[in-house]
């Protein structure tokens, strides 16, 4: 398998396993307290997670961020 092959693998996982870890993060903050106007206005600052949704959410935005790095680099065709 190319390294082309492989990174055009990589970019999908990586973006859906970054939604899904942010997406657990949200759900877990939302069982707990049920403010939804927090996860929707998180510019408001009313968005206080515990130390497990932290670790989720800032884990997804890694990963997310890595998806957007290798779809960039497929673009230009880099690898």
């Amino acid at each position: 398998m190319s390294l082309h092959a492989l990174m055009t693998l990589l970019e999908p996982t990586l973006l859906a396993l970054g939604l899904g870890s942010v997406l657990v993060a949200y759900l877990q903050y939302y069982r707990r307290t049920r403010d939804l106007w927090g996860m929707v206005k998180f510019w408001e600052k009313r968005l206080t997670l515990t130390v497990r949704e932290f670790g989720w959410q800032r884990a997804g935005i890694l990963l997310l961020l890595l998806g957007v790095v290798v779809r960039y680099l497929l673009a230009l065709n880099v690898v």
